[in-house]
């Protein structure tokens, strides 16, 4: 009788624990075969996230009582066509924090994407991924190879602890509810007297309601210098943009505009992109228009256009296919760059080198699933 109870009592405990916390493990799996041309120079893959970047995470929330949370994330990239992370080890090098959430908003600690970089994300319907990514151009090529933003900080930044205020707890900053926004500060971690390389300071600020998503992002850090900015170390990196969506019956419009800058010379890039997500049968077309422009002496710059076809086989799984034609002018530096370490054929890698690279072609047809 007494181990009855015994027996009852601990299930009981563990019911309630259980209850109060939760811990998932999840993940995608996105393979292509896909084919690029540029410059004389072509290349066919099996590659990775063509569709969406393939992962691998664990995230967990405990619930502290009166509205308050802790959270956990760690993800880590997957290539799954070598069956190796990036870099060749299994690292949380996509997102690796641990937050407080109340309904006064969370604070967030780790490495995290940067609110700069959300828009361009959340605004592309391709979702910077496979041949027809938009980030091919806005944060891509030009004299830096990231379209003149910071290399260190353009997507995610290390060291960074943000506020949060209209997202779910844990979640991805992409979307909130109502008024959102997103603030974010990275230490450089650097030794007194030295260049403070990493730092980052930004924020976003947005709406999203029924059909409507709206955002605006704004950030200056530090990172690798131009020539002209050598004897201090380090050049100031400044970036804007904004963007919006609008969801309608047969699909969504999307349109975003920005700049990357830095107080160099002829180191500003204006972009600017329009897009859609045609609903069609048990799918959708992705369209998208991406230009860039450089304000130095050869006004180099590039266009790419970009068609696809997402098929749903069901909630997780789905086929897909992509084409994409980049149109690089003057001495534009454009070309394929992917996503996540995949659709990278490396046809062209010397950026800021004064020679254009020319037209280029990338097309594929993949499988993503998720678990």
């Amino acid at each position: 009788m007494k181990k009855s109870l015994v027996a009852l009592a601990a299930l009981a405990f563990v019911g309630a624990a259980s209850a109060q916390s939760s811990v998932m493990l999840y993940g995608v799996l996105d393979a292509d075969i896909a084919h690029f041309s540029q410059g004389g120079l072509g290349k066919t893959m099996l590659t990775s996230s063509g569709n969406s970047g393939s992962l691998l995470g664990f995230r967990g929330t405990e619930d502290l009582g009166g509205g308050l949370s802790a959270n956990f994330w760690l993800e880590s990239t997957l290539l799954n066509d070598t069956g190796s992370g990036l870099g060749g080890g299994l690292t949380f090098n996509r997102r690796s924090t641990v937050s407080l959430a109340s309904d006064f908003g969370e604070i967030r600690l780790g490495r995290d994407y940067t609110p700069s970089f959300i828009n361009h994300y959340v605004f592309d319907p391709f979702l910077l991924s496979g041949p027809g990514a938009g980030s091919n151009i806005t944060l891509g090529g030009g004299a830096n190879g990231v379209a003149g933003g910071n290399a260190a900080t353009a997507v995610r930044a290390n060291n960074s602890i943000q506020y949060l205020w209209g997202f779910n707890p844990n979640a991805i900053a992409a979307i909130g509810s109502g008024v959102y926004a997103q603030l974010m500060y990275a230490f450089p971690e650097n030794v007194s007297g030295m260049p403070a390389l990493g730092q980052y300071t930004g924020g976003r600020l947005g709406y999203a309601n029924g059909p409507v998503n709206a955002a605006i992002s704004y950030a200056q850090s530090k990172g690798t210098p131009y020539a002209a900015d050598v004897g201090q170390g380090y050049s100031t990196y400044k970036e804007l943009n904004l963007a919006g969506s609008y969801r309608f019956g047969v699909g969504q419009l999307m349109a975003h505009a920005g700049t990357n800058n830095s107080d160099a010379a002829g180191t500003k890039y204006t972009h600017w992109g329009l897009g859609a997500t045609i609903n069609a049968g048990p799918g959708y077309i992705p369209i998208a228009f991406n230009s860039i422009k450089q304000n130095n002496v050869t006004s180099d710059g590039a266009n790419q256009i970009a068609v696809g076809y997402v098929y749903a086989l069901s909630k997780r799984t789905v086929l897909y296919g992509s084409v994409a034609r980049i149109h690089n002018k003057n001495n534009g530096t454009y070309t394929f760059s992917g996503s996540n370490g995949g659709n990278n054929p490396g046809l062209q890698t010397a950026f800021g080198g004064g020679t254009s690279f020319g037209n280029g072609t990338g097309y594929g047809i993949g499988l993503r699933t998720s678990f």
